[in-house]
């Protein structure tokens, strides 16, 4: 009985919806939207869009060959617009900014989780430019951008600490490495040297239910925003349940920093930060201070996942390729030396900053980007882009298409190197790092982190294959969908290159002492 109640809510739902939307489609003369499937009466594209586990940008790639560059479905009356087509997504997107710089308004992660409090999914308002204009505090100047050098070659050489000392928790390193340094900056608070953090996994949980709640299509609460109403005992509606549980995530994740950092101040314990600073600078404006504490969650959350998706990526890139590697360390022995390398280094590095650059285009921390949504009507090649449209660039066919990039599943940096008898491939980060008003403010700070932890890491460990029983493990090459996507979990062998290797890491810890950690505070916070 319940099930038939709940079939026939959305059933009426959905037949008004198309009502509503047959009575808004524009007349024979009007533009037709983008090639796309023929979709269902009533329901449209539903069964169009990405099935569970299948990775979006692979699923809407196929829509190139069967309908072009640009191509659309239509869920419910809502638009989506598929944009596999490289420079079109620079035209659109970059060059009509002014049309496209909206986030979509997705009930799912916005309304019912919070989202849109952060940069990330603020729409385009003088909120959204107060989140920038604090950022780019932090990660635009250059006294800042020296103050975080310091901080990332300091967890860089913890990095490589904790890597020695326990290999087998690589992924955990990684995330302690970028959650350290963003919450070091961000909040002025240090985590646990070894083993978890509080913080740090907090925030790793909160930006995996970021991809998952983010996926355009995905919550039929986003297609019909009425569906949030529905009781909570009608079968079909654990959404909301899960959004709640979602939203005490991102909630926490918030205000337990944000607490810790006030409470700190009040006991004059506080270390400086970008919270500390902009709270001294505060005075009692409540609307302000609600800006301040989501710029500083926007950065928190931002800073930390998309560059542990990056650093996955290249140490399984380097357990495949290994003539890579051994490319890479011989300009660091030729360069550098016995020495590690700094961030100074980097123009005397030209092939370690191109691993960098194949990292981000050989799989991309957001190989669909976040989706843009049109602020007005618009045409493109033709078509009608209605207002509201969702836009979906796919970024992970910009960066392999063997037009642009040949043998595009290769790991190859030289790409990127010119020579007499080559011509540099195009910058995949004009593409991974978003487009128009919506390009990543982090930018700078995030190739910064890619860079020291990569020269680093190669400079004294070698990275292959695990050999376990006599037998090869093969790290298996996938990725998972979402939003911001990681590579699936794999295993690889990480030693030291020589004794004299271990060494220098060793004695990297009395130049870079680990300070006490913050942890403990924390825990003992009422809030």
């Amino acid at each position: 009985m319940l099930g038939t109640l709940t079939v026939l809510v959305f059933v009426l739902v959905a037949g008004v919806a198309y009502l509503v939307s047959c009575l808004a489609r524009p007349n024979q003369n009007e533009r037709r939207l983008p090639p796309g499937p023929k979709g269902l009466p009533i329901f449209g594209n539903v069964h169009d869009l990405p099935k569970p586990g299948m990775l979006e940008c692979h699923h809407w790639l196929k829509h190139k060959e069967l309908y072009g560059p640009i191509s659309s479905i239509t869920v419910l009356g809502q638009t989506f617009i598929i944009i596999n087509d490289a420079r079109l997504a620079l035209e659109v997107l970059r060059d009509r900014q002014q049309a496209h710089a909206a986030r979509p308004h997705m009930v799912f992660s916005s309304d019912m989780i919070g989202w849109n409090n952060t940069l990330a999914m603020s729409q385009y308002t003088d909120t959204f430019k107060k989140h920038r204009t604090n950022i780019a505090k932090v990660a635009g100047s250059t006294t800042s951008l020296n103050v975080l050098n310091r901080v990332q070659e300091e967890e860089s050489v913890h990095f490589l600490l904790n890597v020695l000392e326990s290999p087998e928790k690589l992924f955990d390193h990684i995330k302690k490495e970028a959650g350290a340094v963003i919450l070091r900056i961000t909040y002025g608070y240090t985590p646990e040297p070894k083993g978890k953090d509080v913080l740090v996994d907090m925030a790793v949980k909160t930006m995996s239910d970021f991809s998952d709640a983010t996926i355009p299509g995905k919550w039929p609460v986003d297609i019909i925003p009425c569906l949030r109403y529905l009781p909570d005992w009608m079968p079909g509606t654990s959404f909301k349940r899960t959004a709640r549980t979602m939203s005490a995530q991102l909630q926490r994740t918030t205000e337990r920093p944000y607490a810790f950092v006030k409470q700190q101040m009040r006991q004059n314990k506080h270390k400086p930060s970008f919270l500390s600073q902009a709270i001294e600078n505060l005075g009692s404006d409540p609307d302000m201070e609600r800006i301040h504490k989501w710029s500083a969650s926007s950065m928190y959350l931002g800073g930390a996942d998309t560059t542990v998706s990056a650093l996955m990526t290249f140490f399984l890139a380097m357990t495949l390729f290994p003539d890579v590697q051994a490319k890479a360390q011989e300009e660091l022995d030729r360069v550098v030396g016995e020495n590690l390398p700094l961030s100074s280094d980097r123009d005397r590095l030209p092939y370690i900053w191109a691993v960098v650059q194949e990292t981000h285009r050989w799989h991309p921390v957001a190989p669909m980007a976040l989706p843009h949504a049109a602020t007005k009507d618009d045409v493109v090649m033709g078509y009608r882009i209605p207002k509201g449209a969702l836009l979906l660039p796919n970024n992970w066919w910009f960066t392999h298409d063997p037009a642009v990039y040949p043998d595009p599943m290769a790991f190859r940096p030289e790409r990127f190197i010119e020579s007499p008898s080559h011509k540099a491939e195009p910058d995949p980060r004009t593409w991974t790092f978003g487009y128009g008003r919506r390009v990543c403010p982090g930018r700078y700070v995030a190739d910064n982190a890619l860079f020291l932890t990569i020269a680093q890491s190669l400079a004294v460990f070698k990275v292959e294959k695990l050999v376990e029983n006599g037998q090869v493990v093969e790290p298996e090459l996938r990725f998972e969908p979402g939003i911001v996507s990681h590579p699936v979990s794999y295993r690889t062998s990480i030693v030291p290159r020589s004794e004299g290797h271990r060494e220098r890491i060793r004695r990297a810890e009395f130049e870079y002492p680990c300070e006490e950690s913050d942890a403990e505070a924390l825990k003992s916070m009422k809030w």
